[in-house]
């Protein structure tokens, strides 16, 4: 399928059409799913901004978050609420420190299940409200820590008409298109003195080690900020940069380099100084992953016997881009298999993806198409599953050791120990 061609997106931070390609990023489609084949990284001559382009428009991607939301928690009802991950307390103490006045009411756009907000709640906060694309989203939330919300986008938020001291985005503004309609939605929602904290990211400081390669060229980023591109974008739409900084957050069994700031608006723009660190970081973070995706194919060949098929798990980015660009051959693969009910039921390249529990009759080897969730696929296929099929892990392997094979006495029992380090 030829990829198909949209118009010129200008710069999102400056409004520049003029670019420099860096790389050009494909993916394979669910039947179901047609997002996109894939875009072009390019960096802005004017600004030094980094973001995709040759991508749809805004309600494509709205569609997509709504339908195929990936963000829920998909845990069993339990009388006990799962712990809060370490990260949003992290984020929350964060917050905390620029929280207006007594009382602040907040408003998070893109609360997935709601754990933020209920890390912020256990640090006093009480008038914390959610919103999400994903119905399912906004169900669990209320679900597992009575967080109230509403299902929609930035561009519904302030039909409902209430306003807000402190607006909250993490892991939303690179997922963003129209950036200029999302932050004209910020402004009707703030109420005077409010803030907005924005975290994303941090395309500068990319690191072809700590995920699977290309992995931050997603099917669903399509910006790619610095810290000095992130403050462009707000300062150059007349909001103040209260502070600025870099972080790093886990994101299950990986980490990854972000920026945060914290601004609040003031109506008057700022010049834009030019960005010098995107350029630079995404032209190593390429060259990085070039190495380590020629070590996963050659891991996936030596992996499977002559005329061998496998089973492949998980059908997200790390797998699209692997079928697109002819690091997995579809004539070797016997099925897909995903947990996420949304990608069931759907082909790619006419072949099924199913249900994990399809698998107790399958003896093919297994493909562990991840590396943020490795660990977790591994502990549900043998302890979960209990199936004594061999494993192809990419990472953490010595090479030539990426099949594992299960050894007869191995107990695949819940309590066993399974570690992949």
């Amino acid at each position: 399928m030829e990829p198909r061609h949209f118009p010129i997106r200008a710069c999102p931070v400056c409004g520049s059409q003029r670019f420099q390609p860096l790389f050009r990023q494909s993916f394979a489609q669910l039947s179901a799913t047609n997002l996109m084949e894939g875009y072009t990284v390019v960096i802005c001559d004017d600004c030094g901004a980094g973001f995709a382009n040759d991508i749809p428009p805004q309600s494509v991607f709205d569609d997509y978050y709504r339908d195929l939301s990936k963000y829920e928690d998909s845990s069993a009802p339990s009388a006990v609420p799962p712990p809060v991950d370490q990260k949003f307390r992290d984020v929350a103490v964060l917050i905390q420190r620029f929280l207006p006045g007594p009382g602040p009411r907040i408003l998070e756009i893109g609360s997935a299940s709601g754990g933020l907000l209920k890390a912020l709640r256990d640090l006093g906060c009480s008038d914390v409200f959610g919103l999400d694309p994903s119905p399912a989203c906004v169900a669990a939330a209320s679900r597992l820590y009575g967080i109230p919300g509403v299902v929609g986008t930035v561009f519904t938020a302030a039909a409902h008409g209430e306003t807000y001291d402190f607006l909250i985005l993490t892991g939303v503004m690179e997922h963003i298109r129209d950036l200029d309609r999302a932050i004209d939605q910020f402004r009707l929602l703030m109420r005077e003195s409010g803030r907005i904290y924005l975290e994303v990211p941090d395309a500068s400081r990319y690191d072809a080690t700590l995920d699977a390669p290309y992995q931050e060229f997603s099917v669903e980023h399509i910006n790619f900020f610095s810290r000095s591109s992130l403050v462009n974008l707000m300062q150059a739409r007349g909001f103040r940069t209260i502070e600025a900084g870099c972080v790093v957050r886990s994101l299950h069994e990986v980490t990854v380099p972000c920026t945060y700031g914290v601004f609040e608006y003031a109506s008057v723009p700022q010049a834009i100084e030019p960005d010098t660190e995107t350029r630079p970081g995404l032209s190593a973070y390429i060259a990085g992953c070039a190495a380590e995706d020629a070590r996963i194919r050659r891991a996936i060949d030596e992996s499977l016997e002559p005329g061998e098929q496998m089973v492949v798990w998980g059908v997200g980015t790390h797998t699209l881009r692997l079928l697109s660009t002819g690091g997995l051959d579809p004539s070797r693969i016997a099925l897909f298999v995903d947990s996420n009910p949304k990608y069931q039921d759907q082909e790619l390249r006419g072949v099924a993806i199913v249900d994990p529990a399809r698998l107790q009759s399958r003896r093919e080897p297994i493909l562990v198409s991840s590396r943020s969730s490795q660990q977790a696929i591994h502990k549900q296929i043998r302890h979960g599953l209990r199936l004594r099929n061999p494993l192809i892990l990419l990472y953490g392997r010595e090479p030539g050791g990426h099949r594992e094979e299960l050894d007869p006495v191995l107990d695949t029992s819940a309590g066993a120990s399974a570690s992949l380090e």
